[in-house]
């Protein structure tokens, strides 16, 4: 019912994530939002378990895929800018 809002929403969302992480202020967390933001994604909208059609299932479970693949590299990044300490660092990379 809200689809407009909810384009706009999910736009915002990845672009101050992929900013945050690009620019280095507080990458951390936006690499965290990027990754919630793909698995989330890919559940409700890639549900190629509940399609009959095969070839909207095959595509359904690429895309899938893909977006679980990209949040596992978010995770990754996260890790990357945690560093060693292995603690959130929310507000380090802003200030430092």
């Amino acid at each position: 019912p809200m689809a407009q809002v909810a384009v706009l929403g999910s736009g915002v969302v990845v672009l101050l994530g992929g900013l945050s992480v690009m620019l280095g202020v507080w990458p951390d967390l936006g690499s965290l939002v990027l990754c919630a933001f793909l698995v989330v994604s890919a559940v409700l909208f890639h549900n190629f378990w509940a399609q009959s059609d095969a070839a909207t299932k095959q595509i359904d479970q690429v895309m899938f895929m893909k977006n679980i693949a990209l949040a596992g590299a978010a995770l990754v990044l996260y890790t990357g800018f945690i560093g060693e300490s292995l603690g959130a660092t929310l507000t380090d990379p802003l200030f430092f």
